[in-house]
Formats: structure tokens, sequence, C-alpha cells
């Protein structure tokens, strides 16, 4: 395009164009329509004029069709540019996310493994607060029970766990004692063994 003429850029309805869009087209339509208006001038004719004027009138509907028809596919090849390019922004986005995901995937595993081990110890430590609460509740029955019959003789079973810990106890109690005292004796013994030495 010879840019010392002044085009006018042809613009049709509901599409966009620029004087960056102008094209030889442009420069023939101009050229064209400014060759038959100085020839029409020219002419004293009527029908010579009027022929003239059909002629122009064809021939700039087939110019701006071609017009019309470039800078539609120049505009659609923007717009698949543009696409392209969001696509591949958006493949590069996905691969990177895909790879982070990847890189998380073995810490999401041990945050899966460790939080199923603290939900583990929270039932066991949840069964074992119940359990002590319900033992609790039945020593204290069982308490209340010798305290409101004392005379009555306890007979222990498998649902009596309270009494059995607290005769337990005493009994272990009691054994500690006669181990102590059988300590004690047996260094009686031996202290008498070596005054009968030293004696002899």
């Amino acid at each position: 395009v010879d840019r010392s003429y002044s085009v006018q850029v042809w613009c049709p309805k509901k599409l966009k164009r620029s004087p960056r869009d102008i094209t030889e087209l442009d420069v023939v339509l101009a050229e064209v329509e400014k060759i038959t208006a100085n020839y029409r001038q020219s002419i004293e004719s009527n029908i010579c004029r009027k022929a003239i004027n059909d002629f122009s009138s064809a021939f700039k509907d087939q110019i701006t069709d071609l017009i019309a028809g470039v800078q539609e596919l120049k505009n659609m090849k923007k717009k698949n540019a543009k696409a392209i390019t969001n696509i591949k922004k958006k493949r590069q986005q996905l691969v990177q996310v895909r790879e982070e995901l990847i890189g998380a995937e073995p810490q999401l595993t041990q945050l899966q493994r460790e939080y199923a081990e603290v939900q583990e110890r929270k039932s066991s430590l949840r069964q074992a607060i119940e359990l002590i609460t319900d033992l609790k509740e039945l020593q204290q029955d069982c308490l209340d029970y010798r305290e409101e019959n004392p005379k009555e003789k306890l007979v222990y079973g498998t649902s009596s766990l309270p009494a059995l810990l607290m005769e337990s106890r005493r009994i272990l109690g009691a054994e500690r004692h006669f181990e102590s005292i059988n300590m004690q004796l047996e260094e009686a013994l031996d202290v008498q063994k070596e005054q009968r030495s030293k004696k002899n």
C-alpha cells in the first residue's frame, strides 16, 4: 500500500476496522471511485453517466464484499491466535497444577495416615475414658453397698471388677507385708548363725 495517498478506510456496519487494516483492495476502491467521479464529470450524456454509476456501484459492491471477507478472516485469525495463546496458558497451568499435585501426593498420604492414627487414638482414649468412668461408678456402687450391708459376705463374680480390684489390692498389700516379715526373719537367722560361728 502506498502511504503517500490518503485512503479512506471503508468500514461496513458490524465490522470494526482501523487504519492498520487498510489493504490493496481499499486503495483500488478509492482509486476507482476517484477515476469514475472525474470521468463522470467530463461526460454530459445522462445515459453514459448512468452506465458509469451502475458500473461503479457494482464494482464497489464486489470490492467491499472482498474487503469484508478479508477483514473477517483477519479478525478470525486474531481470535484464533488469542484462543491458542489462552489454551497454551491453560495447558501450562494444568501441567503445573498436576506437577504440584504429584509432588503433594506423598505428603497427602502421610497426612491421611497421621489423621487415621489420631482418629484411632481418639477412639481408644474415648473408650478408655468410658471404661474408667464405668469402673468408678461400679466401685462407688460397691462401696455404697458394703456400707449399707456390712455383715453380708461379698461374693465376687466376673461383674464385680471394682470390688475385685479393691480386694486384690488388699491381698497384695498383705502379701508384701508377709514378704517383709519373712525377709526380717531370714536376716535374724543369718545374724544368729554368724554369732554361733564366732563363739565356736
